[in-house]
């Protein structure tokens, strides 16, 4: 009994730092970009500036699952299919967001109005690479192994799991029906 107390205790403080952690990264990216932008004295463009939206959109709608996670699981519940439904629209909403920057730079290229500075350059290749990793990680596969139940499911399958919100979102099928996989997660972790 007081095993599934401990568990029930370690889901619920991982949910926790998740969802705060996914929503507290989601400001420090749009500042850290101000604060650079002015500190170094380089313009930063479209390329930057989209790159840090990218993710920001992303990492609200990653404290969005989380926290939807952490509710289900303090009060015993399931994610409401209207959730799941939204995420799933999201799914395919986030790759034509990631795939329309390359467009908007060619198109600025050919224009020549694309702002040429280092921190923009930077910015936007690092932010944007994230934001396709956060994609992959949100609504794919699992990227981050740093919680001890995690790895050993890495070690002993040897291959990424599929991520919470992607298992969710395929058990719903077309239906939309809610979300079980508490115990599941629980299991798996």
């Amino acid at each position: 009994m007081d095993d599934v107390k401990d568990r029930d205790k370690k889901l619920t403080r991982r949910l926790r730092y998740l969802w705060t952690f996914e929503l507290f990264d989601s400001f420090l990216f749009p500042v850290l970009l101000a604060w650079g932008a002015t500190y170094l004295r380089q313009p930063v463009g479209v390329f930057a500036v989209y790159s840090t939206a990218l993710v920001t959109w992303l990492l609200w709608q990653g404290a969005a699952y989380w926290w939807l996670k952490l509710r289900a699981h303090k009060t015993g519940t399931r994610i409401a299919g209207r959730f799941l439904g939204f995420f799933r629209v999201l799914r395919v909403v986030n790759w034509g967001l990631i795939a329309l920057l390359p467009v908007i730079l060619v198109m600025m290229g050919l224009s020549s109005l694309i702002v040429q500075s280092r921190l923009n350059l930077a910015v936007g290749i690092g932010l944007y690479a994230l934001a396709v990793l956060e994609q992959v990680n949100y609504y794919h596969y699992q990227l981050m192994y740093d919680y001890g139940p995690d790895w050993r499911y890495l070690m002993n399958h040897r291959r990424l799991k599929r991520s919470s919100l992607s298992r969710a979102l395929a058990r719903t099928g077309c239906a939309g029906k809610p979300d079980d996989d508490t115990n599941k997660e629980r299991n798996d972790r």
